[in-house]
């Protein structure tokens, strides 16, 4: 089971393979709760002409802004603040976990870069880089995807709590690199759960949504 877990492949295509599935299920959310409601509406969509006033054709585009701006919900300034760290440490433990020694990637990993990786904060330097890639993501995660969901109190505690348990998987990828080439097959296992058990809450209310859908 431990080699599954460090088998570079299998992690980095499962994590691709789940925010893909995010990204597209969100897609098809959007859009078969945009097609219920122009199916129940009394305006008539025209998807060729401009929108034409008191009660004439309205454009798909112009219908699906109204959609939206109705499909809105302000879910919270200090939920919206966790799922953006958390979203930002996600993206440093996939980093951390995978690329910060030969482990794993022999060929693509922190210690090629030789010039970061001799200096004595290279493994601080290398999560800032790595947060400051995911923060442009994580920014726009709350108000592109989150608010268009109805969100349960315990999907928000589990997305909450996905912040104590990747900064945990990130303590002990880095404790890993301090060691390296020892290997802590108790720590990485448990690193490599706390990933993507994570990566999982948050992207739940998106899968939930299309279950509930296929319904």
């Amino acid at each position: 089971m431990t080699s599954l877990f460090l088998n570079g492949v299998f992690g980095v295509g499962l994590f691709l393979l789940l925010l893909a599935g995010g990204v597209t299920l969100h897609l098809l959310n959007m859009e078969r709760t945009y097609r219920r409601v122009a199916a129940t509406s009394k305006v008539k969509v025209d998807y060729n002409v401009e929108t034409k006033a008191n009660g004439g054709n309205v454009p798909r585009d112009k219908l699906k802004e109204e959609v939206m701006k109705e499909m809105f919900i302000r879910q919270g300034s200090n939920f919206n603040a966790a799922a953006v760290t958390a979203w930002m440490l996600l993206f440093a433990a996939f980093a951390y976990f995978y690329f910060l020694t030969p482990e794993i990637f022999p060929r693509h990993n922190y210690f090629q870069l030789s010039d970061l990786a001799s200096d004595t904060f290279g493994f601080a330097a290398f999560g800032l880089l790595i947060l400051l890639f995911g923060l442009v993501t994580a920014a726009l995660i709350p108000r592109k995807v989150y608010a268009y969901y109805e969100i349960s109190k315990s999907m928000k505690i589990a997305i909450m709590f996905a912040v104590p348990l990747l900064a945990v998987s990130i303590f002990l990828s880095l404790q890993q690199g301090t060691i390296y080439p020892e290997v802590d097959l108790g720590s990485r296992t448990f690193a490599f759960l706390a990933l993507f058990a994570s990566e999982a809450a948050l992207l739940w209310p998106v899968y939930a949504d299309a279950l509930g859908g296929m319904r």
